[in-house]
């Protein structure tokens, strides 16, 4: 028998996203930082300030091949800690591969350099992995040539950096400050702080696992700068809800974080008044900083938790049955319901087909809403019984109505999902499934500098399977066009009719004078609601 305990909280910090290009007939191309030109004026400084700070913090991009051409997929955050352009983030910023999400695995890094606090990024690099610990979620990445391919000698980029701090020397009560591009944040960066709340153990680790703190971290800020009052880099934000143990926090989905125009399981859940977000402490990092100026390999002590291997194609999982648990997750009998105030839910069911080293995965509901998700690699064999443990060691489990769904194989297909009630619950949990008629897509075009709405902006839903490269390629041939509405005086506009759900559809947004943006072969699938915000804001 296989027990599997939450002993972390997995958020992806992966926001992905709405790509900006030049506006169709109109404008002018993105600017491309130089990179031989250096913006901190004494070349050797480290970055002390509240500017360099800025400066210093990274966009990074999750590049994908489509057709021949790098596109990105997904961003995150990170920050410069030498001025030759090593960078420190999440692993899974670098390669959500390594801590279980395969389906994700870029075909390049992309950097975009923060050249004004109110201006977005500027694609400006191409950067690879030197060190990367899925364990710990660091990684450290260097910049290695410009964004067109060219190459670059590390020493003359000359950029601002910050300098190690010393997380041990970090107490509770201790003020933090956040840097970062969170999804909910817009396009430029954003800044938040608060204080050092505590810490959290792992057994692996120690003591000092993570730096709890009360600062708000959303998706998209994993992997940016953690930096104490003297400008020096003491953790990374890895993740957000996490407490002692993993226990279930107020953490919801409650906005459209990926810019994919859909409310579901892949955006990130946003903390909901009085959160706690964690930060893995700097010195965690030191050996893999380390390893990537020494030139060395990198090898975790703590193991590897990327997907190794394809499934069997022949996976299988039993009905779902619910068992008796204390907060330790041992277990008991069997039950058809739970009463209020239990430590932790435990489901169990029999597997087969399973190969270790393979990506699978589970989403746990309460009354409708995300609450959990993980994504990790197969380590239980072939065939057996599995027991999965959702648990508070501070709180109780909250009543209500529980879903929860397990996915494996290669497409990440559906195996198990059962329902349970706890304490106040409904006597019959409502799994109601969503409608399986078309979606309709709606939102609001805004200015990105005055926030105001555009008037007259175009929303464009292209055939199915068509990219915008392609619609760009025929000179954006109305043949190509499945829908299109403009929006009303207030920037608001809603499509005509309904598109079909498990279709790859491209939707671009227009306007006179402002850079395009796109999102490419997007669906909507059964389990979507059939109406869908898609808002954008869009820049000169």
């Amino acid at each position: 028998m296989k027990k599997g305990k939450l002993n972390r909280i997995w958020l992806a910090g992966l926001a992905f996203m709405l790509v900006t290009v030049a506006c169709m007939g109109t404008g002018t191309s993105p600017v491309v930082v130089d990179p031989t030109q250096s913006s901190n004026t004494n070349d050797t400084a480290p970055v002390t300030n509240r500017d360099n700070l800025i400066a210093a913090t990274v966009q990074i991009y999750g590049m994908f091949n489509q057709n021949g051409e790098l596109v990105p997929g997904y961003i995150g955050s990170g920050t410069l800690i030498s001025a030759d352009g090593l960078i420190l983030t999440n692993a899974h910023v670098a390669d959500p591969a390594t801590v279980g999400d395969p389906d994700f695995h870029p075909d390049a890094l992309a950097i975009g350099i923060t050249n004004s606090e109110d201006r977005p990024p500027v694609l400006s690099y191409h950067a690879e992995v030197l060190a990367i610990d899925g364990f710990l979620d660091l990684a450290v990445i260097r910049i290695t040539s410009t964004l067109d391919g060219g190459s670059l000698n590390p020493g003359d980029l000359q950029l601002p950096f910050v300098p190690l701090g010393d997380s041990d020397l970090v107490h509770v009560g201790d003020h933090v400050n956040i840097y970062g591009f969170p999804a909910i944040g817009g396009e430029t960066i954003t800044y938040t702080d608060g204080n050092i709340s505590g810490f959290t153990a792992e057994e692996e680790i120690g003591a000092r696992a993570w730096m709890k703190t009360d600062a708000t971290i959303s998706g998209g800020n994993s992997g940016g700068l953690a930096a104490d009052d003297s400008g020096r880099i003491i953790g990374v934000p890895s993740r957000a809800s996490s407490g002692s143990g993993g226990e279930i926090t107020d953490c919801r989905v409650v906005q459209d974080t990926n810019g994919d125009g859909i409310l579901n399981s892949q955006d990130s859940c946003i903390p909901i008044g009085g959160f706690i977000n964690a930060l893995r402490p700097i010195n965690l990092a030191v050996p893999l900083i380390n390893a990537a100026k020494a030139g060395l390999t990198y090898n975790s002590p703590f193991g590897t938790v990327g997907v190794t291997a394809s499934g069997s194609g022949t996976e299988t999982f039993g009905p779902v049955t619910w068992l008796e648990s204390d907060g330790d997750c041992n277990t008991g009998d069997v039950l058809d319901a739970y009463p209020s105030n239990v430590s932790a839910l435990v489901a169990s069911f029999d597997f087969s087909g399973m190969i270790d080293g393979q990506a699978w995965s589970s989403i746990w509901y309460l009354d409708g809403e995300l609450i959990y998700q993980s994504n990790d690699a197969w380590e239980d064999g072939e065939q057996g019984n599995y027991e999965f443990c959702l648990y508070n060691t501070e709180s109780a489990i909250p009543d209500g109505n529980f879903r929860v769904e397990f996915f494996a194989s290669d497409d990440q297909t559906v195996l198990a999902e059962g329902s349970v009630v706890v304490g106040k619950g409904t006597t019959a949990p409502q799994n109601n499934p969503p409608s399986a008629n078309g979606v309709t897509i709606y939102g609001t075009v805004t200015d990105a500098s005055t926030g105001r709405g555009i008037d007259g902006a175009y929303v464009f839903i292209l055939m199915p399977g068509i990219t915008y490269d392609i619609w760009e390629t025929s000179g954006y041939s109305d043949a190509l066009v499945y829908l299109t509405v403009q929006t009303d005086r207030n920037g608001n506009y809603r499509m005509p009719s309904t598109i079909e759900r498990n279709l790859p559809y491209t939707i671009v947004i227009s306007a006179q004078g402002y850079y395009d943006k796109y999102g490419d072969l997007l669906t909507w699938f059964d389990s979507d609601p059939s109406e869908y915000e898609m808002s954008a804001e869009m820049n000169q």
